[in-house]
């Protein structure tokens, strides 16, 4: 009988913790902390899906449906730190069967500063306000744009981003996906290799793209005195650029046809050589565009 006694506590402590890391036999997970209203949330998940919205409280609650090789989901506070990490057991053979992906929903103060990496797994983003930076390997990343910077990277996966006409610094890139934006706003840097760029902005301030074998769109307004730069080696630019006082530009190809809708001719760059180059100014001329590609074509337009 007292032995018994003594034993009970231990078995106890060892059920509250197989509860607490998620390693129960029914594969699920589920566990709520306080969490600082303006803090910092880290996720990391090596493959399946991080899906992330933001609330009006203060905590941030974990769910999560867990693969067979998966060790235990941590969810650990410090400070104005909330750490999530899904921890995989050592069987790589397994793993590349997809036995351990995991899928976290995971609710987060919406004024919290949230980093999400991710190998192979896709993420998502709504209702979060603060800061947010997204990175995948493989993954696809969904994110709905908030007041504050975002930087989003992916090396094969594609990114789909909106916004609500809420300006922000904007940092996007991925190697062979696709990259789509709609309804941004602010400043804007977006590099893809051989992906396409679509992306939509309303006001722009700086907007840098660059692309080497995918095409790049844009369409928006730009701000007074804004400063626009896309490059392309083997891909077309299409630029919808509408402006208040207008905006002065340089377009130059080398082997590509450009083109405009304001009956403006391209030159020759030389009288023998390959290359043709437009240069001009469009009403005040207080934005700056400049479009370059090697084999692409350009098209411009100063209206949407």
């Amino acid at each position: 009988m007292r032995m018994t006694h003594r034993l009970l506590p231990a078995v106890i402590a060892l059920i509250a913790s197989a509860w607490a890391w998620g390693s129960d036999t029914s594969g699920t997970f589920e566990r709520e902390v306080a969490a600082d209203a303006h803090g910092v949330v880290e996720i990391s998940n090596t493959n399946g899906t991080v899906d992330v919205t933001g609330w009006d409280r203060a905590a941030v609650s974990v769910k999560a449906e867990l693969g067979a090789d998966v060790d235990r989901v941590e969810v650990t506070t410090s400070g104005n730190h909330t750490m999530i990490r899904v921890v995989q057991r050592h069987s790589p053979a397994s793993f590349n069967f997809g036995h351990g992906e995991t899928h976290l929903r995971v609710q987060v103060p919406k004024d919290s500063e949230l980093d999400v990496s991710a190998v192979s797994a896709n993420a998502t983003s709504a209702g979060v306000l603060g800061t947010q930076r997204l990175k995948t390997v493989s993954g696809d990343i969904t994110a709905e744009i908030g007041p504050s910077d975002i930087e989003v990277k992916s090396v094969s996966g594609s990114l789909k981003l909106r916004g609500k006409g809420e300006p922000a610094k904007l940092h996007l890139s991925t190697v062979s996906g696709d990259l789509e934006l709609k309804h941004a706003a602010g400043d804007l840097e977006a590099t893809t290799v051989s992906g396409e760029l679509t992306v939509e902005v309303d006001p722009a301030g700086s907007v840098r793209l660059r692309s080497t074998s995918g095409d790049i769109r844009f369409e928006g307004r730009l701000r007074h005195g804004a400063d626009f730069d896309a490059q392309s080696v083997s891909g077309d630019l299409n630029v919808r650029a509408g402006t208040e006082d207008g905006f002065a530009f340089e377009a130059a190809s080398v082997t590509g046809d450009i083109r405009d809708c304001f009956n403006v001719e391209a030159q020759r760059t030389g009288e023998y050589g390959p290359g043709t180059k437009m240069n001009g100014t469009r009403g005040a001329g207080s934005a700056h565009v400049r479009l370059k590609t090697m084999s692409g074509e350009i098209d411009l337009c100063d209206r949407r």
